[in-house]
């Protein structure tokens, strides 16, 4: 497993955490809600508390569903990363122009880590294509027996090419997937200071308006 594996199943792990813990807290604030005896909705009284409640409930879900958005970041793959250079107008790495497509500028930011020598994603992509048209057309003339001495070595090389083409690859899926999961984590628990704030002071309302 690569390093951004690793950090991308540790990140998933934390966030799955979060909408546990956010979903039973949900429950937990329904439950009270069922057994607290709530004052009556035309006192004042009765109105804070039951505007405190729908506030903490309220985060509570929202925490929820934010958590759920990081878990529903689509994992990207090579070609369409791909595609996005190629729309962005990126398959010149010396143009001076800023490439407007934020996740493309990241990859090529990273280029020396993610790309595997290649200076774009499409090279990268590209790289493949032609590794696997060679080892094709080698396994074709093994298959007519038209062997030369060699070949068998060359298909070797070949394989390995591939095998280490598809893990650059799959290294820069897992570090694209990762990084857009980070980005959505990280607005997410930016929110948690005000949010956690603004949730204690509701339950705290709530349970002095509704107290005897």
């Amino acid at each position: 497993m690569s390093s951004e594996a690793a950090a991308l199943a540790d990140l998933r792990a934390t966030v799955k955490w979060l909408v546990g813990s956010a979903g039973a807290t949900a429950v937990v604030l329904v439950g009270g809600l069922q057994l607290t005896r709530l004052p009556n909705p035309a006192r004042t009284a009765g109105i804070v508390a039951a505007v405190a409640a729908a506030v903490a409930i309220g985060l509570a879900l929202t925490l929820l569903t934010a958590a759920a958005r990081v878990l529903a970041v689509p994992r990207m793959t090579a070609t369409d990363l791909s595609d996005r250079e190629i729309n962005a107008g990126a398959l010149d790495p010396d143009a001076p122009a800023r490439i407007n497509d934020d996740v493309v500028r990241w990859v090529r930011g990273h280029g020396v880590h993610l790309l595997a020598g290649e200076r774009t994603i499409t090279e990268l992509c590209s790289l493949r294509a032609t590794a696997q048209k060679t080892a094709r057309d080698l396994r074709h003339r093994q298959d007519n027996r038209r062997v030369d001495q060699g070949e068998p070595e060359n298909m070797a090389r070949v394989n390995q090419e591939l095998a280490d083409i598809d893990a650059a690859l799959t290294r820069l899926e897992d570090a694209v997937h990762y990084q857009r999961c980070d980005l959505r984590f990280r607005r997410m628990v930016s929110l948690f200071p005000w949010a956690g704030a603004l949730f204690v002071a509701a339950v705290v309302t709530f349970a002095l308006a509704s107290a005897p």
